[in-house]
């Protein structure tokens, strides 16, 4: 026996990531479902403690998305997709701006502005940070707006299978887990938002019960 649930836009896990596109969902008048494996405020998203990088230049002047593009192609052996780099460094500087008119209690400069500091690889100072619990501040800036604008959260669901007919992923079987009911979400889309596969390594500062890749896989 299962419940079926529908959704214009399912996605799948509750981090900051999973959050922000159900905000961008909902801002475009289409009904999103969130599902995540742990507790809507405990994703993964509040161990990354030191910040989130930006070209601001509230510090450093200088610093420019390019250099930013350049900065994360090279630190990561040229194994980033280009495109997809482009897309970040381009679109940080607005996002982060975004969440701290949203209330996220960045650290501020003496005249008010965003503070910035070095992080690794950085040529520049880009890395804004709110004390050394910036993954939790942001996680719950991106909860709020999500919870003001109405959007549907389901946790402790674990979703074992997209469903998929003609190459067309058209929703997922979840259950919940500690009873085990299942649920069948069906949507127009799927989003992934599962977060990395760090778990596989006998060696990870992620927790046990998390990251293990099911996104990818």
């Amino acid at each position: 026996m299962h419940r079926t649930e529908t959704a214009n836009v399912l996605i799948i896990g509750t981090g900051a990531a999973g959050l922000r596109a159900a905000i961008a969902a909902t801002d475009a008048g289409v009904q999103a479902r969130v599902l995540g494996k742990r507790a809507q405020l405990d994703a993964h998203t509040v161990l990354a403690s030191g910040g989130i990088n930006a070209a601001l230049g509230t510090r450093d002047p200088a610093d420019s998305w390019e250099q930013h593009f350049a900065d994360t192609l090279r630190e990561g052996y040229l194994l980033g997709d280009p495109r997809m780099v482009e897309v970040m460094a381009r679109e940080s500087p607005a996002a982060v701006r975004e969440l701290a008119d949203w209330g996220c209690e960045f650290a501020r400069t003496e005249d008010g502005e965003l503070d910035q500091r070095f992080f690794g690889a950085h040529r520049w100072r880009r890395t804004c940070y709110a004390g050394d619990f910036t993954g939790r501040a942001i996680l719950g800036t991106v909860a709020r707006r999500a919870a003001e604008l109405g959007i549907r959260i389901e946790e402790d669901q674990y979703v074992s299978r997209l469903l998929v007919a003609d190459g067309t992923c058209f929703g997922a079987l979840a259950f919940d887990l500690h009873t085990g009911d299942r649920t069948v979400h069906l949507a127009d889309a799927v989003i992934l938002a599962t977060g990395g596969h760090t778990r596989v390594w006998r060696r990870s500062s992620s927790r046990r019960d998390e990251n293990y890749g099911e996104g990818m896989w």
